[in-house]
């Protein structure tokens, strides 16, 4: 079966992050990466027989593609994604999926109307340590979850380019940007919850932080994002407590006190990002299986359309109610 013929926009941070992948990734050959920062791309891809445009534009009109990988900033997503979709190709979009639940509503629509693959990047749902907190809610081995705290702290991110990340109207700030990992991965598994509380900080003195509690029935769901302005390596975590038991991920992944061996997450890579995330296998996992999903002419599954459409209303509700602090 041939390659899939992929083309890659954005090469800057999280699209280093997948240029990296695609050298691992199986049944796919990344064949042109379009930057506007046109020597940059020409430099991270040197050595290769890579094709590099600075106009995702022209890498459209002049390469014979099948999949077109976006990883722009995220006010860009909506209106390439549906672009994409309708000149033909499948599409994997970074997360968020849009900016807001209308604009997630037109790519969905544009699904539709097209018929292509598409899917949003929710790169936690392919990580080991939450593919397996999911098995256990999901199995009961530990009776029903109570408690499920999540974290994930990291210092502010300065290196974006033209620093928009720092800029609500391009990001989302840190609830859209960083915090959505975590409610995204709640809602995939538990659906949209029952009531919903937040605290916002706000960008102020150069800090961004929110903390969310979420209620499903009798089951309390708490997720923390935060960019400090502070020299704070990224990390996540989470604790879930059952009734009979716990798991916890903090580094190693635990369940009852006793390491868990789980599929590795060590680093694809060593090459330097250049931001402030490691370059794991959760990235190589959500790339492969979305190739599969094009050669075995199958829909995406484990992250849907629809899913992540719902994540962006979520996203949308903690926004509405939160409390600025």
């Amino acid at each position: 079966m041939a390659d899939i013929r992929v083309g890659l926009i954005g090469i800057g941070g999280m699209g280093g992050c997948h240029y990296e992948n695609y050298k691992s990734a199986k049944g796919a050959k990344l064949v042109a990466v379009a930057d506007v920062r046109f020597e940059m791309a020409q430099e991270k891809t040197k050595g290769t027989d890579v094709k590099v445009y600075a106009d995702y534009k022209e890498m459209l009109a002049n390469e014979e593609l099948d999949m077109i990988d976006i990883c722009t900033p995220s006010f860009l997503h909506a209106d390439m994604a549906i672009a994409c979709l309708e000149a033909g190709y499948h599409v994997l979009c970074e997360k968020p999926m849009t900016l807001t639940a209308d604009e997630a509503q037109r790519v969905l629509e544009a699904t539709k109307r097209t018929d292509k693959n598409f899917m949003a990047a929710h790169v936690v749902r392919f990580m080991a340590p939450y593919v397996y907190l999911r098995s256990v809610i999901q199995s009961g081995e530990l009776g029903k979850l109570m408690r499920l705290d999540m974290k994930r702290i990291s210092s502010i991110p300065a290196w974006s380019w033209e620093d928009w990340m720092r800029d609500e109207s391009r990001s989302g700030g840190v609830i859209t940007d960083l915090s959505i990992h975590d409610i995204d991965y709640v809602q995939s598994i538990l659906g949209m919850p029952d009531s919903i509380s937040s605290y916002h900080y706000g960008l102020k003195n150069n800090n961004d932080f929110a903390q969310t509690e979420m209620v499903y029935g009798d089951i309390l769901v708490s997720c923390e994002g935060t960019w400090y302005n502070a020299p704070i390596p990224f990390h996540a975590t989470y604790l879930a407590v059952f009734e009979n038991g716990y798991v916890e991920s903090s580094g190693k992944l635990y369940k009852n006190g006793k390491e868990v061996g789980v599929e590795s997450t060590e680093k694809v890579s060593d090459v330097d990002l250049g931001i402030n995330i490691g370059n794991d296998n959760g990235y190589l996992n959500e790339i492969q299986y979305f190739i599969d999903c094009i050669h075995n002419g199958t829909k995406p599954t484990l992250v849907t359309p629809e899913s992540s459409a719902q994540t962006m209303t979520l996203v949308d509700k903690i926004k509405a109610v939160a409390k600025k602090l």
